[in-house]
């Protein structure tokens, strides 16, 4: 880092003092470069080498004091065929170098010119200023309008037609008992004639039917024995299966039993519902 940092400053310082001695070298032409009159050669020293440069002659072209002058010698000599002619000043070449010398006006090699009169100045006419036209405005957008939104329709209400009214089931038709009977018989045991009526030596028997609308279904029953001293006996009994379609009588199933006391039987049917007159039967208890 040091080594390119005095690297830098010696380029830099270079550079610097090149500046200063081409400012120093113009600086001396300019001084060089200011005669009253004439046309002064300068020979410019080569610096192409160090500030990449041609080297070559300048010329400061005449004065307008100087021209006049040598028009006005020329029209006292009255010479009117000659024109005054003034070499380019890159053609003519210097017999030898000359940094900064100044000729005067007698020894430069000057033709003078024909004595001309000069030319009237001729006005030039002032050129009418044409107006420039404005820009025209432009025009801005034009508001599109915004359409105004249409009104939803409401849609009429239809009319809530009335509940229909739910028809009435038809009765399913169910299993019922249409008729239903019993009886009930006492005889002697073992073949005894009876004539003790003792109730040890009674059989009761108790018989009987029922008939059905021919639904079909189930049919539930009991025997309900009651005697004379107030006991109750339930005797419930299978129930029996009817076949759609089947009115016929259907017998229940016989209560047979030995009594106690004198007392009923009855045949109860439990479902479908129906109940039988009871039966009695007596005996000596």
């Amino acid at each position: 880092m040091g080594a390119h940092s005095r690297g830098g400053r010696a380029l830099a310082g270079f550079f610097g003092l090149t500046i200063l001695v081409v400012l120093l070298f113009g600086l001396v032409a300019l001084v060089a470069l200011r005669p009253t009159d004439g046309l002064a050669w300068v020979q410019v020293p080569d610096l192409s080498a160090d500030l990449r440069l041609d080297a070559g002659l300048q010329t400061k072209p005449l004065k307008d004091t100087v021209l006049a002058e040598a028009l006005h010698d020329r029209a006292l000599e009255g010479n009117t065929v000659e024109a005054l002619a003034v070499p380019p000043a890159l053609a003519v070449t210097p017999p030898k170098p000359v940094v900064a010398v100044v000729l005067p006006p007698s020894v430069r090699p000057v033709t003078p010119p024909a004595a001309t009169p000069s030319p009237a100045p001729t006005s030039q006419p002032t050129p009418t200023p044409v107006a420039t036209p404005s820009p025209s405005p432009t025009p801005g957008p034009t508001p599109v309008p915004t359409p105004t939104p249409t009104p939803t329709a409401t849609p009429t209400p239809t009319p809530t037609p009335p509940p229909s009214p739910t028809p009435t089931p038809t009765p399913t038709s169910r299993l019922a008992i249409t008729s239903g009977s019993e009886s009930v018989t006492s005889s002697p045991k073992n073949g005894s004639n009876g004539s003790n009526g003792r109730c040890s030596q009674t059989t009761v028997t108790a018989t009987g039917s029922f008939t059905t609308n021919g639904v079909g279904g189930w049919v539930f029953y009991e025997w309900v024995r009651l005697d004379n001293q107030g006991t109750r006996t339930v005797i419930p009994e299978i129930p029996i299966r009817v076949a759609a379609g089947d009115t016929n009588a259907h017998a229940v199933v016989t209560d047979s039993f030995t009594p106690k006391h004198s007392g009923t039987d009855q045949l109860v049917f439990l479902s479908p519902a129906y109940t039988v007159a009871a039966q009695s039967w007596s005996c000596i208890g």
